[in-house]
C-alpha cells in the first residue's frame, strides 16, 4: 500500500531534480513570455555557427538577419533535399550541414525506401538528455510515477554503423544505456534487452522482467501499443512467463550478461499464481496495484491503444504525455505532468508553421510561434542545431492552450500522403511501388486502388479494382504487397515483426468503382479536369464507402 505522503527518499529525489533542473524550467517559462525574441536570436546563432558549412555558404547564412530573409534564402526542405549533404558529411568528415561533426544518427523510414539518417551532434545529445531530465522533474512533481520502480522501454541504442563508423539507432536507447548506476536502480529492464534481435523473444524477456517486479509505479514507452502487445503476451503465455520468473530463465536467444540476468524469484511466482487463480487472468491492475503513471504518447492514433489499456490499469493511474517527439527533433517538453502542458522547445529549435487547410490547398503564409491561435491546426517546419533547415516534418499539430504568449502543441497526425498507426510512417509512394510491383509479378492489372489505414484494427486494407475478371489470388497479392512494404520501410517492417501491425488485407472492388469514386468527389466540388486522389488514406478521413462496393470474398 502506498503511503498518503511521499516517503523521504522520494521527497529527496524530487528536491534534487528541482534543484538541478529548476533553472532550465524557469528559463523556458520566461522565454514563453515573448517567444519571438529568443526564437530570432536562436535562428541567428544557428546560422552564424554553420555559416561556413557547404549548405550555409550556398545559402548565404552569414547575410541573413531575420526569419523573413531566411525564408527567401532557404526553400522548404525534405530529407531527400538534404540526403546528399548528410551522406557527404558522414563520408568525408567535412562540414556539409553542421560545423560540428555528428556523433550519432537517428535512423527512421524514408519516403523513397532508403532509410533517413538524422544527424545528431554531441551538443544535440546533451540537449536530448537535458529535455528528458526536465521531463523527469515535471513527472516527479506532478505524479508519483517515480516513487517505486519504473518499467522503461526504449529502442536499440546501436542498430548499426554508418560508413564512417558513427553509430545509428535510438537516442533514447543510447541515453538509457548510459544512465548512471544510481539512476538505473530505479529502472527494471537491463538496457541489453533492447538488443535482443528476435521480436518475440525481446517481448517475452520484457514481460518476464516486468512481472518479476512487484512495486512498479511508473511505465515509460513512446507508443502505448507496446503495452497492449505486452499485455496480450502476459495473458496468452502466462504459465511460461511465471515459470521464467520462478526459475530466472529466459528463452534461447535472450542472452544477457550475468549482471543483467533475470533473478529467480519463487515467492513472486507463487504470488502471480495466486493472482491468476483469483482473477482467472492477469492484467496490469492485478500485477502492479501501485502503478501511478504511464508516460507515453497520447496524440494521433495513440488514443486507441490507450482506450484498450483503460480497463487493465489501476484506477487513478495518470496518463502523462511524453511530448511531440520525432526522430528529427524533440518538438515539445511536458513541463507540467499533472496537466500535460507541453511547451515547444523554443530555446533549442526554430519553428515555423503553415495553417493546415491553406497548406493542403497549395499555399500558405508561414507563421512564427507567437502567431498561432488556440485550437488551430498547423503543419510544422523546423530548423535544428543539428543540421535540418526549414525541414518539412509533414506533421500536423494542434494548439491546445497558451502559456503566456506561447502555444502548447499536441500531435494530431502525419500530413497528407503519410499514415502512421503505430509509428511506422508509411508513405504513399511506398504503397504505389509495392502494389504495382506485386501486381506486375502476379499478372494483375490494377484499374484503381486505394489503401486505407484502420487505426482501430491496427491494419492496412488494400481496395483494388482489376481490369481482368479472372481471380487474382487475393491472399497472394496481399502477401506480396506486405512483403514489398516491409522491404521499403524499416519501421513498417519492425511493427509487423513485433505484431503491433496486422498483415495487409485486400478487398476486390466491383468494376467501375474507381469511376464512381471520381464522380462522388467531383460532385463534392473537386475539379474533374484536375482530379487526383491519395492512394493512401486513413479510414476515418476517407470520404467514400469502399466497403459498399466490394465483391463477395
Amino acid at each position: 500500500m502506498i503511503e498518503s505522503r511521499p516517503p523521504l527518499r522520494y521527497a529527496a529525489l524530487r528536491a534534487a531534480l528541482s534543484l538541478r533542473f529548476g533553472a532550465r524550467y524557469r528559463l523556458l517559462l520566461n522565454a514563453a513570455g515573448n517567444p519571438r525574441t529568443p526564437q530570432k536570436a536562436l535562428l541567428r546563432r544557428i546560422l552564424l555557427a554553420n555559416a561556413n558549412t557547404h549548405f550555409g555558404a550556398r545559402h548565404q547564412f552569414r547575410q541573413i538577419r531575420d526569419p523573413a530573409a531566411y525564408r527567401k534564402a532557404v526553400p522548404v526542405k525534405t530529407y531527400e533535399d538534404l540526403r546528399r549533404y548528410v551522406e557527404a558529411q558522414d563520408r568525408t568528415g567535412e562540414p556539409y550541414l553542421t560545423a560540428d561533426r555528428p556523433v550519432y544518427y537517428h535512423r527512421t523510414s524514408g519516403t523513397l525506401g532508403a532509410a533517413k539518417d538524422i544527424p545528431v551532434t554531441s551538443a544535440g545529445l546533451r540537449r536530448v538528455k537535458e529535455n528528458q531530465q526536465l521531463f523527469a522533474c515535471s513527472v516527479a512533481w506532478g505524479s508519483r510515477a517515480f516513487q517505486g520502480r519504473v518499467l522503461g522501454i526504449t529502442g536499440q541504442a546501436v542498430e548499426g554503423l554508418m560508413p564512417s563508423g558513427v553509430p545509428y539507432g535510438s537516442a533514447s536507447g543510447l541515453l538509457y544505456k548510459r544512465m548512471s548506476k544510481l539512476v538505473r536502480r530505479k529502472y527494471i529492464l537491463p538496457p541489453e534487452v533492447a538488443d535482443i534481435p528476435d521480436y518475440e523473444t525481446r517481448y517475452f524477456a520484457t514481460a518476464a522482467f516486468a512481472l518479476a517486479e512487484r512495486n512498479v509505479t511508473g511505465i515509460g514507452t513512446a507508443n502505448p501499443s507496446t503495452l497492449v502487445r505486452i499485455l496480450d503476451l502476459i495473458q496468452n503465455q502466462t504459465e511460461a512467463l511465471i515459470e521464467a520468473v520462478r526459475e530466472g530463465r529466459l528463452p534461447p536467444g535472450a542472452d544477457l550478461p550475468d549482471n543483467s540476468a533475470l533473478t529467480p524469484d519463487r515467492s513472486r511466482a507463487r504470488e502471480l499464481e495466486g493472482l491468476l487463480a483469483a482473477k482467472g487472468m492477469l492484467d496490469y491492475a492485478a500485477i502492479w496495484p501501485n502503478l501511478k503513471g504511464i508516460m507515453t504518447w497520447t496524440g494521433g492514433s495513440c488514443g486507441l491503444p490507450l482506450r484498450r489499456l483503460a480497463g487493465s490499469i489501476p484506477d487513478g493511474t495518470s496518463i502523462i504525455e511524453l511530448g511531440y517527439i520525432a526522430s528529427e527533433f524533440q518538438g515539445t517538453v511536458n513541463i507540467n505532468a499533472a496537466e500535460n502542458i507541453c511547451v515547444p522547445t523554443l530555446l533549442d529549435n526554430f519553428f515555423e508553421f503553415a495553417e493546415r487547410e491553406a497548406w493542403e490547398a497549395g499555399g500558405a503564409d508561414f507563421l512564427l510561434l507567437d502567431e498561432l491561435e488556440e485550437g488551430g491546426e498547423y503543419y510544422v517546419f523546423v530548423t535544428t542545431q543539428d543540421g535540418l533547415y526549414r525541414y518539412d516534418m509533414n506533421d500536423i499539430v494542434r494548439v491546445t492552450r497558451m502559456i503566456r504568449a506561447t502555444p502548447c502543441l499536441e500531435f494530431v497526425q502525419k500530413g497528407k500522403g503519410v499514415t502512421s498507426i503505430t509509428g511506422e510512417k508509411l508513405y504513399e509512394k511506398q504503397v504505389l511501388d509495392a502494389v504495382m510491383e506485386a501486381a506486375a509479378r502476379l499478372g494483375v492489372s490494377p484499374e484503381f486502388f486505394v489503401m486505407l489505414a484502420d487505426q482501430e484494427a491496427a491494419a492496412y486494407t488494400l481496395y483494388l479494382e482489376a481490369s481482368s475478371r479472372e481471380p487474382f489470388g487475393a491472399s497472394g497479392l496481399a502477401d506480396a504487397v506486405d512483403r514489398g512494404l516491409r522491404e521499403a520501410n524499416i519501421e513498417y517492417d519492425a511493427k509487423r515483426g513485433s505484431g503491433r501491425l496486422a498483415p495487409v488485407g485486400i478487398k476486390r472492388l466491383r468494376p467501375g468503382t474507381g469511376g464512381r469514386f471520381r464522380a462522388d468527389r467531383v460532385a463534392a466540388g473537386q475539379r474533374d479536369s484536375q482530379f487526383k486522389y491519395l492512394h493512401l488514406q486513413y479510414v476515418h478521413e476517407c470520404p467514400f464507402d469502399f466497403d459498399a462496393h466490394t465483391e463477395p470474398a
